[in-house]
């Protein structure tokens, strides 16, 4: 699933710190925890998850044994280890031990400390993957209501967590709040990183996709509008890519693999392309990170579709547009 992908790609933050007047005082045992924390650190940098684990869980077993449960190398050695599921896929084992270590991080820091923040975004996206949508609403809310009380509603630091958000509720089609969170994030990522940073790009890409899903340019439109107003950046336009179908020769119909159809996977698919001057598909992308199971045949059903020529000043040129693809739940249909 993308949004997992997306979210994880960042690299694992362990935490291995202690104070040297810590270590000076630490137990033969501590000390070993010290280094089974370095060394599955390298470990898991390097890819070796399998050999990581029982280094990530003998660490745990000491500091829980001696050490207060408030103490942070506890929470850290929990969130080390549900690091190391993570990375090999064990979702549920992920989610719980990022579960247990979210309430010591809480006694520890307060329950709205930023502090916060990592563990909440972990545990969002694992809720919302193993579908637990409401559990992973809240997260979502969370995560971003702490780095709001942290630096203000409108500071970079917030966007990233918004933009989560904004992807949660737009993947629940629930459209017009993903709507509120997107227009936030585009004004944000505008003011900070520059209307040519890829956060904009990204986050702007995002509002389109939500259009083409929603069936509704009019949220596009509100967009362009909030620029006239006082304080806020001038933006690119977000005038969204021409959709394609309406001007196809051929439109290749993708094939609706068996796996989706059991489990009853539909919506839509975005695929974004470049065509030449005659109007042959020379690239396909997935562009609003649709379901993973109905993407890939809508890339090849695209490269083999054929569309009529792009004219600018009266010369057929290379274009950039979108082929909307909408599955449907029927036995195998595809509209």
């Amino acid at each position: 699933m993308k949004i997992l992908i997306l979210l994880f790609s960042a690299s694992l933050f362990l935490s291995t710190f202690i104070s040297t007047s810590h270590q000076e005082q630490e137990s033969p045992e501590l000390k070993e925890a010290i280094e089974l924390t370095n060394s599955l650190v390298k470990l898991f940098n390097e890819g070796k998850y399998d050999e990581a684990l029982p280094l990530a869980k003998r660490a745990l077993q000491i500091r829980e044994k001696l050490l207060p449960r408030t103490d942070q190398r506890v929470s850290n050695a929990l969130v080390n280890l549900a690091e190391v599921y993570l990375a090999k896929k064990d979702y549920n084992s992920a989610k719980q031990n990022f579960e247990r270590a979210l309430p010591l991080q809480e006694e520890r820091f307060g329950p709205t400390s930023e502090k916060l923040g990592p563990t909440l975004d972990r545990l969002a996206v694992l809720y919302h993957y193993l579908g637990n949508t409401s559990k992973a609403e809240d997260m979502y809310q969370r995560a971003l209501a702490v780095r709001e009380k942290a630096f203000g509603p409108e500071n970079v630091k917030v966007a990233e967590p918004l933009f989560s958000l904004a992807r949660f509720y737009r993947y629940r089609k629930d459209f017009d709040l993903a709507f509120a969170s997107y227009k936030r994030v585009v004004n944000i990522y505008g003011k900070f990183s520059g209307v040519t940073s890829a956060e904009f790009d990204r986050a702007s890409t995002g509002l389109m996709c939500l259009a083409y899903e929603s069936g509704n340019n009019a949220y596009l439109k509100e967009a362009e509008m909030m620029q006239s107003l006082p304080g806020t950046p001038l933006l690119p336009s977000l005038e969204p890519y021409e959709v394609l179908n309406g001007r196809a020769v051929k439109l290749e119909k993708p094939d609706y693999p068996p796996i989706p159809i059991y489990y009853g996977v539909g919506g839509k698919v975005i695929v974004l392309v470049e065509i030449d001057e005659k109007g042959k598909v020379i690239s396909a992308s997935d562009m609003c990170q649709g379901s993973p199971y109905l993407v890939e045949s809508c890339i090849r059903a695209a490269l083999k579709s054929r569309f009529t020529p792009t004219i600018v000043s009266g010369v057929p040129s290379k274009a950039m547009g979108v082929i909307q693809y909408r599955f449907v739940h029927q036995g195998t249909r595809f509209r």
